[in-house]
């Protein structure tokens, strides 16, 4: 497989950016191995920036230089954030784009939505160990405490997805399907996804509760 794609600058995944390089020399990876480098990487995503649910409409809203300076975001930015820095560490990374549906929405999310599919969900893919390791660093470890979800290590020894479960045994995250693994957000795909999925959402309600756009 060429992964020279997964190793630069994309017009998403500005991973040359001084704001993205300046971050990656802060996390002090030198010296680590490129499994330990992605697992710090989707640390720090997954912590220190805020998940935001919210629906985002404009290509710039997706940079991942602008994700960073914003600091907080929907998966696909978090997503577009971790790839970045990824490859700005010399560790082929990825964007991967899913369907999941999230048991654990509060009805009235649920039924401004029209479902409890998050389409197009997105999370990472780093080539580690010559294969690709599959990471979901989008919910911080105060909204799976909120969720009752347990906050899970991330380890390059297997795929690090959100729990099926939550604490009490109830369903939480299903993957259900995966669309691909992509060297740069395919943004217009992405919002027609959205716009077919979301295709019976109660855009009012959806803007009262803050999350239409």
């Amino acid at each position: 497989m060429d992964l020279a794609p997964f190793l630069g600058p994309t017009a998403f995944v500005d991973a040359e950016h001084p704001s993205i390089t300046a971050l990656c020399r802060s996390l002090e990876l030198d010296g680590l191995s490129p499994g330990d480098r992605a697992v710090r990487i989707a640390e720090h995503v997954r912590a220190s920036v805020a998940y935001q649910f919210a629906a985002k409409r404009t290509r710039e809203e997706y940079l991942a230089s602008r994700v960073l300076a914003d600091g907080r975001g929907f998966c696909v930015q978090k997503a577009v954030l971790a790839c970045a820095l990824g490859r700005a560490a010399g560790v082929p990374s990825a964007i991967v784009l899913c369907d999941m549906r999230d048991a654990s929405l509060p009805p009235h999310v649920t039924a401004a939505l029209g479902t409890d599919v998050m389409f197009h969900h997105g999370i990472n893919a780093f080539f580690v160990d010559d294969r690709w390791w599959r990471v979901d660093a989008s919910l911080t470890p105060e909204v799976l405490g909120k969720k009752d979800v347990e906050v899970l290590p991330f380890a390059t020894s297997a795929d690090c997805l959100l729990p099926p479960s939550r604490k009490d045994g109830r369903p939480h995250a299903e993957y259900q399907r995966f669309h691909g693994t992509y060297a740069d957000l395919p943004f217009e795909p992405m919002l027609m996804a959205f716009a077919t999925g979301y295709a019976r959402a109660d855009i009012p309600a959806l803007r009262r509760m803050g999350i239409g756009g």
